[in-house]
């Protein structure tokens, strides 16, 4: 069929004919050699019958090198669920809303993309690469720009010296909770200390472990305040791996109840996505709100999120500018339970006594 270029759809945004996959590698480069040399989402129509892009019928190299691509990609089309692809959609709205996402951080999303293609060995290598990426992004004109538009105005917490983290023991029971109400529990550098100090203390008590937050939200993820305040990048990694609160939840998962409710966004939901046991109030709002920040999730999203509701589902939660209920969550496996709000405390106990 000669050399096919992608056609540009907008700047960043290109479309690839999908009879290209037919024609090996190399054709696929060609087409793309114009595009590569920035982030870019490559759009792939699947307009044939049901086998057009199924894997079975990609020769195996084409197939490799869509997972080396150094891109976003997106099948679309009533046949593009079957596709070797990051993303794909028959829902218009989907596409646009995806495209919207993408271009808003382009760097930082096709860097959630490449994480997520190919599943860690296992949790610590996940949780290196993925502070790795992050630490990386930390130094990107994305989150330049973001931080520059938004400097921090720390606001003062109602009581500064409070603990941010309160352990009690009920029976055989080790209960964690979050108490910074007055920031929606949002883990600036104190509470996250406090919190892994109170994991490992869980780790080496018997018995079930319950993490909560008081007030309205269990966790709406990092104190945006403190974002880029480390000297370097380099050392950003290093702390974040060090005092790493997500390797410290998978730790216990076995033995861990986590309970979502009001906001659970970034740190919220990646670090209760660890536990082997998630309980959401049905007043849970659940989102992964870091591409807006030219990041990518960094409590473990990558890791945790993908073994309960799948890459697809979570690159569509890193790409979607909002929110998922808790009902949309328990349909995703993100969580496994839906109560109401005035339940979730006993629901908690109750569950942790069933591991006892």
């Amino acid at each position: 069929m000669g050399v096919v270029k992608a056609g540009v759809v907008e700047p960043g945004v290109v479309e690839l004919d999908a009879r290209l996959l037919g024609a090996g590698p190399a054709a696929l480069d060609a087409a793309l050699a114009d595009s590569l040399g920035a982030p870019v989402l490559v759009r792939i129509p699947v307009d044939g019958g049901p086998g057009t892009m199924a894997p079975e019928t990609i020769a195996p190299e084409t197939i490799a090198y869509l997972r080396r691509l150094p891109a976003l990609t997106l099948a679309t089309g009533p046949h593009a669920e079957a596709a070797p692809v990051d993303l794909a959609t028959n829902d218009p709205a989907a596409v646009e809303r995806w495209q919207r996402g993408f271009l808003r951080s382009p760097q930082a999303a096709v860097s959630a993309a490449l994480l997520l293609r190919e599943p860690a060995a296992d949790v610590w290598t996940g949780l290196v690469d993925e502070s790795s990426v992050y630490s990386m992004l930390l130094a990107s004109r994305e989150f330049a720009t973001w931080r520059a538009a938004t400097p921090p105005r720390p606001a003062p917490d109602p009581d500064p010296d409070a603990p941010r983290v309160r352990v009690e023991h009920e029976g055989r029971t080790t209960i964690v909770t979050l108490t910074r109400p007055g920031r929606h529990n949002a883990i600036d550098p104190r509470l996250r200390d406090e919190l892994c100090a109170a994991l490992d203390e869980a780790a080496v008590h018997p018995g079930p472990v319950v993490l909560r937050g008081d007030g309205p939200s269990f966790c709406s993820g990092g104190d945006l305040d403190t974002f880029g305040s480390f000297p370097d990048p380099a050392a950003a990694h290093l702390v974040r791996l060090r005092r790493s609160a997500a390797w410290r939840t998978h730790l216990i998962a076995s033995r861990l109840v986590v309970g979502l409710h009001g906001a659970c966004l970034g740190a919220g939901i990646e670090l209760a996505a660890f536990a082997a046991h998630v309980v959401a109030a049905d007043d849970a709002v659940i989102g992964l709100p870091e591409l807006a920040f030219g990041l990518i999730p960094g409590s473990g999203g990558t890791v945790s999120i993908p073994r309960r509701a799948g890459a697809r589902r979570t690159l569509e939660l890193v790409l979607t500018d909002g929110t998922i209920s808790a009902t949309t969550a328990r349909e995703w496996g993100l969580v496994d339970e839906v109560v109401p709000r005035a339940d979730l405390d006993a629901r908690l106990l109750k569950l942790a006594e069933s591991l006892s």
